[in-house]
């Protein structure tokens, strides 16, 4: 045969190994935008509902780890909305009564 032939080595992986998955950075934004939904306004909430569920759906894919606190951000945000859906409406109301839009 031909003495001038090598075989090609593989001295390299075919593939980079993988490393760990990402943080859970995504998660935890969804509990401080939740959190300050809560406190200061509703705008806040609904970004940490977002986030939340964006970030629970890459958990549950093994895109990303915070599963857990994906839900509670997202929990909380919910409890957000309504706790703003109610007093809104509320404060709107009193100041009605006391004529502050007349």
């Amino acid at each position: 045969m031909s003495e001038g032939y090598e075989h090609p080595s593989f001295e390299h992986q075919p593939y980079p190994p993988q490393g760990p998955p990402p943080g859970a950075g995504l998660a935890i934004g969804s509990l401080v935008c939740s959190i300050a939904g809560l406190i200061v306004c509703a705008p806040a909430a609904i970004a940490g509902i977002v986030m939340g569920h964006i970030a629970y759906h890459r958990s549950r894919h093994g895109r990303a780890t915070g599963g857990a606190v994906a839900i509670a951000g997202f929990v909380i945000g919910y409890l957000a909305l309504v706790v703003w859906g109610i007093t809104i409406p509320l404060v709107v109301h009193e100041l009605a009564r006391l004529g502050a839009f007349d």
